[in-house]
């Protein structure tokens, strides 16, 4: 099996997460243009700490540093079903968090 160059996927990730942080660099200075600091800029910003929140935890934290070289080793010993197993148990357990904390959130929320 050939080697893949995962110097170029490494800087296709980097590109992304680059481009992400751009993104939200102006998504900030157009909303501070129309919306200053008013009590709706007060009440965006609150609402996205969640959001960001979980996605520091479960995708840039512990989560993706347990799981890449757990995934990476799996593809490089050539045991892919496996790997798309662990990934497809991974992204069930996910998807079941992130929906009962959605859940509390909206029974929770006057």
């Amino acid at each position: 099996m050939p080697r893949v160059n995962s110097g170029r996927h490494a800087i296709l990730v980097g590109a992304g997460i680059l481009c992400s942080r751009l993104m939200g660099l102006v998504r900030q200075r157009v909303f501070s243009h129309y919306f200053g600091l008013s009590d709706i800029a007060d009440a965006f910003s609150s609402a996205l700490r969640v959001p960001n929140f979980l996605q520091n935890l479960f995708g840039e934290g512990v989560l993706s540093a347990s799981f890449i070289p757990v995934y990476a080793r799996l593809l490089a010993q050539g045991k892919e079903e496996e790997a798309n197993r662990v990934a497809g148990a991974l992204a069930a357990i996910l998807a079941l968090v992130i929906s009962l904390i959605v859940l509390i959130g909206i029974l929770a929320t006057p």
